[in-house]
């Protein structure tokens, strides 16, 4: 099976770049040099001196210049392949990981036995910010929500705007009953801080899906049941958290 190769960071780069540079810069002026020398000691010369001066020279200069002008482009591509990556795993709205990206993460975890911790969330009545203040403020709110997450939630833990105003929040190694009074403790300040819009302050909430990995559960399964506690929170009036059986 073919096995891509990692890509090289930007220092790394760099150095290949240059180490590449004096490889050209010093086969250009050894094979110029040579080439004078064996050029005169069979033909003969009144300025030798000179003449092996301008062989070294010449390749010098064009080698040089030719090289840097090839490094900038190739350090161009390489910044513009690593701002497509980022791109292709990252919500450009919220900042946070996109679906792509969480669903990447979430099935390199389930290929482990390690115990996951998982939450669905969706903002409370989102049609409503967007159909009374306008999609601007519908924006500001999926921006409000993340920073809150962000803020509020561990580093470590996996933070990604999968769709619309859905969230999925999920922790490796988390004890369940920590994971769970984390969250509330989110949906309690998420309710406490309303969004601040031209219109005024808007009083946000959001409703959360447990579920805690079940052994060897894949990770598509452990959204769907999260995803089934999230409607059942809906379905119980909003502003909750539903733990999956």
């Amino acid at each position: 099976m073919f096995t891509p190769l990692a890509p090289r960071t930007p220092g790394a780069l760099r150095r290949h770049l240059w180490r590449t540079d004096l490889l050209v810069v010093g086969a250009s002026v050894i094979a110029s040099a040579m080439f004078a020398h064996l050029s005169f000691t069979m033909f003969g010369t009144i300025d030798y001196a000179g003449t092996m001066v301008a062989a070294v020279a010449i390749p010098l200069v064009v080698a040089s210049l030719a090289f840097a002008w090839i490094a900038a482009l190739t350090l161009r591509l390489d910044a513009s392949r690593r701002e497509l990556e980022r791109m292709a795993h990252q919500d450009p709205l919220t900042g946070l990981a996109n679906r792509r990206a969480a669903l990447a993460r979430l099935e390199q975890w389930a290929g482990t036995p390690d115990r996951i911790a998982l939450a669905i969330a969706d903002i409370d009545f989102f049609k409503r910010v967007n159909d009374r203040l306008g999609h601007d403020a519908g924006d500001a709110s999926l921006v409000h929500f993340a920073a809150m997450l962000r803020k509020l939630l561990p580093a470590e833990w996996l933070v990604a705007r999968i769709g619309g105003e859905e969230f999925l929040i999920a922790a490796r190694d988390a004890d369940f009953p920590a994971f769970a009074a984390r969250i509330e403790a989110v949906r309690v300040a998420v309710a406490q801080t309303p969004l601040i819009v031209s219109a005024g302050p808007w009083q946000m909430t959001a409703s959360f899906g447990l579920a805690e990995r079940l052994a060897g559960e894949p990770a598509d399964r452990m959204i769907t049941r999260a995803d089934t506690a999230l409607y059942a929170a809906k379905q119980a009036g909003r502003n909750r958290i539903e733990r999956a059986a």
